[in-house]
């Protein structure tokens, strides 16, 4: 929301006329007028973490009163893992849940964590969530994130003791660009900070979605250029489910 400060400007009429220097002093008359109005930004940061609250937040509310607690591994973060319909496909035998919702960043999710942990009760959890770091005026520095991470990562520890999570590396896409080099930064901290914690694991699902030469191989995204496409998520499924497979004592199928 957008309020307007109006300024003031004064524009005073005052006599000119010579007076003795013992005369007293006398209050020169005034008039004022507005001229302009400067538009200032008062967003709500709540509302601004509160931007889902009816539409992605809502669903997840929703299926939390019909969908089992009990579960493998819960699926939550941005929109890379609420666009995986094929999850539960992909990851069976194990039982998951899909818990995540567009656009949510590491930010909202503290915010969000009470309704997208409901009551549920995983073996395991898988994390991935990129929108803080966008290439854009907004992204948080990659010490910030990192530090939202290791609360978010500390509540999960107190919550769910010696429950295993692991920690999706972020993609890199055509669609962001100028964000690869901190993502590339993000990734590198992230999986040194996984290779010293307990019940924590990196998962390079970033290089899967590269050619031979590095490069982004746009074949693996939607339109978008951002979004990953069903043999996209066959390449991460390829890589995650072995490990969760091993995690929550189940033999491969």
């Amino acid at each position: 929301m957008k309020h307007l400060i109006w300024i003031m400007l004064c524009a005073a009429a005052v006599g000119c006329t010579s007076t003795p220097a013992t005369a007293p002093a006398t209050e020169p008359s005034a008039t004022y007028e507005i001229h302009e109005a400067v538009a200032v930004d008062c967003s709500s940061e709540m509302e601004w973490i509160q931007r889902y609250e009816k539409t992605d937040i809502a669903a997840l509310k929703e299926r939390a009163q019909s969908q089992e607690k009990e579960c493998d591994v819960m699926f939550f973060g941005s929109s890379s893992i609420r666009l995986w319909e094929t999850l539960e496909e992909d990851m069976a035998p194990l039982k998951v849940v899909n818990r995540g919702y567009g656009g949510a960043t590491l930010r909202d999710l503290h915010y969000n964590y009470p309704t997208v942990m409901d009551t549920y009760r995983p073996k395991a959890f898988v994390i991935y969530c990129d929108n803080d770091l966008k290439g854009k005026a907004g992204d948080l520095l990659i010490g910030e994130l990192f530090d939202h991470y290791r609360v978010l990562l500390a509540r999960l520890a107190k919550d769910y003791p010696d429950t295993p999570v692991f920690v999706l590396a972020m993609k890199h896409s055509l669609h962001r660009l100028k964000a690869r080099d901190k993502q590339r930064l993000f990734n590198d901290l992230m999986s040194d900070y996984a290779a010293g914690t307990e019940n924590l694991t990196f998962v390079d699902t970033c290089s899967p979605l590269l050619n031979a030469d590095g490069i982004v191989d746009d074949t693996l995204f939607l339109d978008d250029h951002l979004h990953i496409n069903r043999e996209g998520y066959s390449r991460w499924t390829a890589i995650l489910k072995p490990m969760l497979m091993e995690c929550v004592g189940l033999n491969r199928k």
